[in-house]
Formats: structure tokens, C-alpha cells, sequence
């Protein structure tokens, strides 16, 4: 399979037991076994199976509605030895659990739930107070997860896709939240070298930026 040049994605995979080969490609998924990244191959008995994920443009939103919060993902992405930082919201319905995930640099930092980000660099924890800290090597007072609690077991009740955002309304217990994907917001934190924030994106629109990939499969960019 050709490179998709989808945003950043150049590559959707997932390596699975090979006796569920026939099961994928009825999926659209199809084998590629020349395919590998570093320390990432398939091994025997297994397959590598490629595919192109559908983008948030061509999936009508009314399909997310239901869906269950079963979890998130901060680090989504790879490009062999490092990541780009993609967020990916997992949604469950059916059955069927797929992460929703925002293919751009760092994209935590351009998504806000009730107004506060989802993570920023350690410079603005205090001025923006995101819903996630986690930086290495730092005290105990700069570490903290209040996303978890506050997504988790929530269920999609709105959705509403523009050229430059993604606003979900979440439902748990009768409280509803608003979790919104940006191309860019006034309220986003600045980057990490304290420049100004940048818009996510330059082409294109938002749609094409939010990607549903399977739970376990991998975005190489």
C-alpha cells in the first residue's frame, strides 16, 4: 500500500495473529508483509496488515452518538523512535472500540474540555491549569490526572463538526461536558518555547485531521 499523506499520517498498521487474517481483510484491511518499522515487525505467526483510516470528513458525526468513553491516549503515533504527541479519546459502541484521535503535533494542547486544556507545556501549569501533568523528573506537585475521572464511562450526547473544530458533548450522571477539538482557540496555552500558539493545521479543514483508528492499530507519521 502506496503512503497515505493523510495530515501527518503517512502509514496505518496493525499486526495481528495471522489466523485472523481473513477476518481483517473483510474489514478492508489487507496484508503488507514487506512493512516494518523500527523495532516493529511482525513475527511468526502473525500477519502485518495495512489500511486507511476513515477521517472525521467522511464519517457522518451522528455515527459517534452513544459512543462510551472506555479510556484516552496521550501518545498515539509514531515515527519509529519518537511520537508526535497525537490525543486519541476511545470510544466504545456495539462492541467496537476505536480511538478518535487529533493527528496533529502535541494535539492534548489544542483540545479543551470545559474551557481548560487537556495538557500544556510545564511552563503554563499554572496560568492554564490543564486536566493532565505528567513531566518526568519533576516534584510531585507538578503530577496529576483529573481527566480520567471526569471522562471516563461518559457518553457521546452531541456532536457537531465545523471546517475548524469538533465539539462532543459528554453525559455522565446527568452532568454534561464539553470536550472541543480546535484548529485554534484564543484560550489555547502558548507553545513550549513561549511563541505564540500556531493554528494546528494549515490545510485543509478540521475533518481531515481527525482520524478513527482500532484500538490497537498504529499511525506512523
Amino acid at each position: 500500500m502506496s503512503e497515505l499523506k493523510i495530515g501527518l499520517i503517512e502509514k496505518y498498521s496493525m499486526i495481528i495473529p495471522a489466523t485472523e487474517r481473513e477476518t481483517w481483510e473483510a474489514k478492508g484491511w489487507t496484508e503488507e508483509s514487506s512493512f516494518r518499522d523500527f523495532h516493529y515487525e511482525a513475527e511468526e505467526g502473525e500477519a502485518m496488515m495495512t489500511a486507511r483510516p476513515m477521517t472525521m470528513k467522511e464519517v457522518d458525526t451522528d455515527s459517534l452518538m452513544g459512543s462510551r468513553v472506555a479510556g484516552f491516549h496521550r501518545h498515539l503515533g509514531t515515527y519509529g523512535m519518537g511520537g508526535p504527541g497525537f490525543f486519541g479519546l476511545l470510544l466504545e459502541k456495539e462492541g467496537v472500540r476505536q480511538y478518535l484521535v487529533y493527528a496533529v503535533w502535541a494535539s492534548g494542547q489544542y483540545i479543551l474540555l470545559d474551557g481548560r486544556v487537556i495538557e500544556c507545556h510545564l511552563n503554563y501549569n499554572k496560568s492554564h491549569r490543564p486536566w493532565i501533568s505528567s513531566w518526568a523528573g519533576e516534584p510531585e506537585e507538578e503530577q496529576w490526572d483529573e481527566l480520567t475521572a471526569k471522562v471516563t464511562g461518559s457518553v457521546v450526547s452531541a456532536a457537531c463538526l465545523t471546517d475548524e473544530e469538533l465539539r462532543l458533548e459528554l453525559t455522565q450522571e446527568g452532568a454534561r461536558s464539553q470536550l472541543v477539538f480546535y484548529k485554534y482557540h484564543q484560550d489555547l496555552p502558548p507553545l513550549g518555547n513561549g511563541q505564540p500558539r500556531k493554528p494546528a493545521f494549515e490545510d485543509g479543514v478540521i475533518g481531515d485531521y481527525l482520524v478513527l483508528s482500532e484500538e490497537h492499530a498504529v499511525l506512523h507519521v
